[in-house]
């Protein structure tokens, strides 16, 4: 536990929060690839706040995209991007995203990882006045084979039987890192363009968002701040807050490329 080269006491120790605030997928995904590589070579963990500058569905790493889902994304205007962890589709609009970058010796099973940052992020929605727990597994819907939200898992967060929070993780040597989609409000009406006839009154029956959850839409501080002060709480870290670097930076446009699927007309 005081060893300082030891998962255990860096998890307990400093972490790095960055808000990169909206940007295109393909950089968001580009950019927790560095942020993993780095932590990989011994830099400090990571917590890391964005949201998008467009309507964007990230694809699992070994996921299919199926070529009319990428036309309807490119007819509608939304952009289409390969996540470097697994896991299913998830339509990002309206929504609290973050990545949680940390080494991995010491934190046991991908599931009991899982948990650790599950508990920490429940803490940090307990302070907003959100309950919530582990899924129960359960059978997935019609469109569980493609949605993330259609098919809650054993390392996602629930209220009152509705998915919450999905995450999906990756490995790298001595780091991983777990993306995490946290909806504001559920992008019904878009997500049934993309999926069909349904698709919206399939995810009302089991998912939420935090604008339900709550009554009102909370502002995105509020929510990061909360899942940060989580983190603070239930590891015992201390949370500080940085600027991302020139070279983060640069290294994410340079490898943006390797995730995007399709960009759709309309915008950079």
């Amino acid at each position: 536990m005081n060893d300082p080269g030891s998962a255990e006491y860096r998890l307990r120790s400093r972490w790095q929060l960055l808000d990169t605030g909206p940007r295109l997928g393909d950089w968001n995904m580009a950019f927790d690839r560095v942020l993993l590589e780095a932590v990989a070579d011994g830099e400090a963990p990571v917590v890391r706040f964005y949201s998008w500058s467009r309507p964007t569905l990230s694809f699992g790493r070994m996921q299919r995209a199926p070529d009319d889902l990428l036309r309807r994304c490119a007819e509608f205007g939304v952009m289409a991007v390969r996540r470097p962890t697994g896991g299913k589709a998830i339509l990002h609009h309206h929504e609290v995203t973050f990545s949680i970058v940390a080494p991995s010796a010491g934190l046991g099973s991908i599931i009991e990882s899982y948990r650790v940052f599950a508990r920490a992020i429940a803490a940090g929605l307990r302070t907003l006045g959100v309950e919530s727990t582990l899924c129960e597994p359960r059978e997935a819907r019609r469109r569980g084979d493609l949605l993330c939200f259609a098919a809650p898992a054993q390392c996602d967060l629930e209220i009152g039987g509705k998915k919450l929070l999905g995450s999906a993780q990756a490995r790298h040597g001595r780091a991983l890192l777990q993306q995490n989609s946290l909806p504001l409000i559920l992008s019904n009406e878009l997500k049934q363009r993309l999926f069909g006839a349904g698709a919206e009154e399939e995810e009302a029956r089991i998912a939420t968002d935090l604008t339900t959850a709550l009554g009102y839409e909370p502002a995105f501080d509020q929510v990061r701040d909360a899942v940060a002060g989580g983190f603070e709480s239930e590891l015992g870290a201390t949370v500080e807050m940085r600027d991302r670097t020139a070279y983060e930076s640069i290294m994410a446009e340079s490898l943006k490329g390797r995730f995007a699927l399709g960009a759709g007309p309309g915008g950079p």
